[in-house]
């Protein structure tokens, strides 16, 4: 009894070791070193007692350096920058980077394949989420955009002294980079349906702005990124008491 008794014990002892040095062996999966190349950046979140929304076209290179150009609203505040930094792998699956005075810095997690997909701001004040979506190189034209876009965002409407959510769902049909939509939107429980038309006017390739206007003759004005592959486009309002930053997607063509 004694014997069977310490070779019990001897087996729990190893079997649970074994099993934690097979995975030791394994350990956190590698990504795919960081792709090169440029990025749409989409944040959205807190900055202090303010709602923050903001877009980001960045470009990464081969020596680590980053330059890029931001759109970004913190309450009723809007402003555009362009700046550089670095980037800087930091684990298995993770990097940071670091930019100039004019934005921000970033933890952002990579997919397997190196392209950074979700992030962080590492600014003090801010509670920010980032999404990273690859921008290929190449020109966005007029054609790529043709048919229906359709989208969801939360968004922060100023009213009364006090910032409350808004939801907005929203289809657009898009033709030469000009657009006839319907919005249905909830303000702070309040339903609204409103039509609009407006169009895109083209900064520089796929930098740019979107001007709408709705039934009831209200105007909007976007800065907008389009994605160069043709599957959308994403906006951040500049103005008025609404704060919304969102992904919009086009369909494709159903066979």
């Amino acid at each position: 009894m004694r014997a069977l008794f310490c070779g019990s014990v001897l087996l729990a002892v190893l079997v649970p070791a074994s099993v934690h040095a097979n995975q030791s062996e394994s350990g956190p999966k590698e990504c795919a070193v960081p792709r090169l190349g440029s990025y749409l950046v989409i944040r959205q979140g807190q900055r202090g007692d303010s709602p923050l929304g903001g877009l980001q076209l960045e470009t990464w290179l081969e020596d680590g350096s980053v330059r890029g150009r931001r759109f970004l609203r913190v309450g009723r505040r809007y402003s555009e920058t362009r700046y550089q930094g670095r980037w800087q792998k930091v684990s298995a699956c993770g990097l940071t980077v670091t930019r100039d005075q004019q934005g921000s810095g970033s933890s952002v997690l990579l997919s397997d394949q190196g392209t950074p997909r979700f992030g962080i701001s590492t600014k003090v004040g801010d509670v920010v989420t980032e999404q990273w979506l690859s921008q290929p190189a190449g020109a966005c034209k007029p054609s790529a955009m043709d048919g229906t876009v359709l989208s969801r965002q939360m968004g922060m409407t100023f009213a009364n002294g006090a910032w409350t959510p808004n939801a907005v769902i929203q289809r657009e049909t898009w033709s030469a980079w000009q657009m006839a939509g319907l919005a249905v939107s909830s303000y702070d429980g309040a339903g609204e349906v409103a039509a609009y038309q407006g169009r895109f006017l083209q900064d520089d390739n796929c930098v740019g702005r979107i001007r709408q206007q709705d039934a009831r003759g209200v105007n909007y004005v976007y800065a907008a990124i389009l994605r160069s592959d043709g599957t959308g486009y994403a906006y951040l309002q500049t103005q008025g008491d609404d704060i919304t930053v969102a992904l919009l997607d086009r369909m494709a063509a159903e066979p």
